[in-house]
């Protein structure tokens, strides 16, 4: 019955409280519906956009972080790989940027020359995409458990026969990528490599990421060695690289600074798989194989060939796995002359494809359109450039020199450059009582120094602030709003009068075939554009794909969770109720200590239950049962407790009246208690439900038995 009577809610006062109660838990329930909304949009997600804490998935309405989402999986989440491909332009997924202009001639080009080439390249030259990643099975994973569940008709155990391997479930069966251009890799066709090869074989273009050469040996050898400051390898080579990419690497050993990073790279680093020997390398190659065995019986043995004599190693493949690798890779390190070496990589077969198509490379620089026609198509950006030190220059000098100062804003991430710019001012030892009195400022302490967005008012903090700005704060701080500026083409022009010098100083116009950067951003933006819509459905779904695959597909994850629960409802319908008739049909003397008993183990939380109900269930030799999920929480003393209070406010006249008519306990119990009980019993089963549900860990401690 309500506690307010029909009367009493007429009272204004009773409506004003009736009102403000409603108010409060429509207030409190709405407030949990942005959590739930947050956590149903992170179940949309991936790492790089894992940290957006919004209700509708960013990639959902933008491209660019579609676009972060998509090259992060194609590079199966390996910062190193985008690293390598991109030649140090991003160092983060969250960082990738759609590429600056458009060049569809050369992805077109590149096409044209991968279908030409089909079949001759191998797992050396590309590795397969969305292949693995943290947590989940990414498409081509998925693709591959498929390609040989549905072979083997879902059959592990044939499976893991015909291969030699030991995958204990179709999830297992997975391939991690393995530095394929390290010298530490090798192809093994055995095991799970074998239906990998042929699948990896069989995939679309736009599924391979086709391994950049150039960019391992920036990465690898360059970028490390110079601590990524690309100003400081060119003033001590004596350089004029303007980004990472206008690196390349050569063919065969260079004359110019190169020289020294090459050797290093090609003897000790790259894969032997793409290091060849001209004709000189070759006939040493051959006296040291005859030194070292002697006769060409003793090199069959060791590395199980059939030769007939030495001449014939020209015609083997030195990087196939076992001795002859290791004595190829030992010739490369120790003994071969780097004059003699010849690097091979798709790279290079695609610039001598360009060179045969285009003859010319005047003629190529046209048919790419990569460089620019005026002063006034170069772009003015709203913040310091990321990647091209000739454009940074510009940028800077134009920005510091030529823009009023107070059309320039500062982040306020440069509160350390702040701080460090005032101890050159006011001494290392920062004396806050003069800096407040010369600015008119009042921090209490250094972390409370901050620089102002803009220019101050303040005469004194103006001139701080310009001499700052001007003289020392890192140009990445620096914002303008370039749609309001006018002058940059102007002060491009006036610096270099040509465009073609600017073309030639930002290293947009290409000198020769041999030096041309291949761009696979390009590319990947243009497969991104071009699978838009399959890239984006992918990333919807992919994370539901993987639950319901391991709960479906998978083992008997929804049927045990059915059978668990099931019988858990089961146990606490019928064992709690027994015992709560008993105690409220019955007066023990001692009811109210076993009540009391009963709710102390509430007292307890589960963890801490969980080693004496593994100790006791272990003595028992139910572990790896469903007696030993079901059992320890069979009765529980909350339930029983709800359950004598509820049997207690049943009339008493009603077990009377059966007894009178001849009914025994138990007919009492079911055709009268639990009858009545029906509200209560709902309640009962819906608990047990969820305790069962949400039983992970104990379960996982007494269930440690996958089959």
């Amino acid at each position: 019955m309500p506690i307010i009577g029909k009367v009493g809610r007429k009272s204004f006062k009773v409506k004003i409280l009736n009102i403000s109660l409603h108010t409060i838990l429509l207030v409190g329930g709405i407030t949990m519906i942005y959590p739930f909304l947050m956590m149903v949009s992170a179940s949309f997600k991936s790492n790089v956009d894992s940290k957006y804490f919004d209700i509708i998935p960013k990639y959902f309405y933008d491209d660019n972080t579609l676009y972060q989402k998509y090259i992060e999986s194609r590079f199966n989440e390996n910062s190193y790989l985008l690293k390598s491909q991109y030649q140090g332009k991003y160092y983060s997924f969250e960082f990738v940027k759609t590429p600056e202009y458009s060049a569809e001639q050369i992805n077109n080009d590149w096409i044209e020359f991968i279908e030409e080439n089909k079949g001759r390249y191998n797992e050396y030259d590309f590795i397969v995409a969305e292949q693995f990643a943290n947590g989940i099975f990414p498409r081509n994973a998925v693709a591959f458990k498929e390609k040989v569940h549905d072979e083997f008709d879902g059959n592990i155990t044939g499976f893991n026969k015909k291969y030699g391997i030991s995958a204990l479930y179709w999830d297992d069966v997975t391939v991690f990528s393995k530095e394929e251009l390290s010298r530490r890799f090798t192809s093994e066709k055995t095991g799970i490599n074998i239906p990998y090869s042929k699948f990896r074989e069989d995939l679309p273009n736009w599924h391979k990421i086709w391994l950049s050469l150039d960019g391992d040996f920036v990465n690898y050898e360059i970028i490390p060695t110079y601590r990524n400051n690309l100003r400081l390898f060119n003033e001590l080579k004596g350089t004029d690289f303007s980004s990472w990419s206008d690196i390349t690497l050569s063919k065969t050993l260079p004359n110019d600074s190169l020289r020294g990073h090459w050797i290093e790279y090609v003897k000790n680093t790259l894969n032997t798989y793409h290091i060849k020997l001209n004709s000189r390398g070759v006939e040493n190659y051959i006296d040291f194989v005859k030194n070292k065995y002697q006769n060409i019986d003793l090199v069959n043995k060791t590395w199980m060939t059939d030769l007939d004599t030495f001449e014939d190693l020209i015609s083997i493949n030195h990087y196939i796995e076992g001795a002859a690798s290791q004595d190829y890779s030992f010739f490369i390190e120790n003994l071969a002359d780097p004059e003699h070496l010849i690097i091979s990589s798709v790279e290079f077969d695609f610039r001598d494809w360009l060179k045969n198509k285009y003859n010319d490379i005047d003629n190529l620089t046209k048919a790419y359109e990569k460089s620019y026609k005026n002063f006034d198509n170069v772009t003015l950006t709203d913040n310091y450039p990321e990647y091209n030190i000739a454009v940074q220059d510009d940028w800077k000098g134009f920005v510091l020199n030529k823009l009023d100062i107070s059309q320039i804003e500062i982040s306020m991430k440069c509160q350390h450059e702040f701080i460090e710019f005032l101890k050159s001012k006011f001494g290392e030892k920062l004396n806050l009582e003069k800096v407040n009195d010369l600015l008119g400022t009042n921090y209490k302490s250094i972390v409370n120094i901050y620089p102002q967005k803009s220019l101050p008012e303040n005469i004194e903090q103006r001139k701080i602030w310009t001499d700052f700005v001007i003289n020392f704060i890192n140009p990445k701080f620096i914002t303008i709003n370039s749609s309001k500026v006018t002058g940059w083409s102007s002060f491009l022009k006036n610096k270099y009068h040509d465009i073609e010098n600017l073309n030639k100083k930002y290293h947009l116009k290409f000198t020769s075939f041999q030096n041309i950067h291949i761009d696979y951003q390009i590319f990947d933006h243009q497969i991104f554009l071009e699978h838009k819509s399959d890239i984006f459905y992918e990333f919807l779904f992919r994370n539901y794909r993987l639950v319901l695959d391991s709960m479906l597909l998978n083992g008997r994850a929804v049927v045990n969770t059915l059978i668990y629960c099931l019988l858990a409802i089961l146990a606490a319908i019928i064992i709690n109720p027994l015992a709560a008739y008993a105690m409220s049909r019955f007066k023990l003397k001692a009811n109210y200590k076993i009540i009391l008993i009963l709710m102390l183990t509430m007292a307890f939380p589960p963890m801490v239950m969980g080693i004496p109900n593994f100790l006791l269930l272990k003595k028992l030799g139910m572990l790896n049962t469903f007696w030993a999920l079901i059992l320890p929480a069979a009765a529980d003393g909350y339930f029983i407790f709800l359950l004598k209070g509820f049997f207690d406010s049943l009339p008493k006249e009603l077990f009377e009246s059966a007894t009178m008519d001849g009914a025994g306990e138990v007919r009492i119990f079911f055709r009268i208690a639990m009858s009545l009980s029906k509200p209560i019993m709902a309640v009962i089963a819906l608990g047990a439900f969820n305790a069962a549900y949400r039983n992970f860990m104990f379960a996982f401690i007494v269930c440690q038995d996958k089959s």
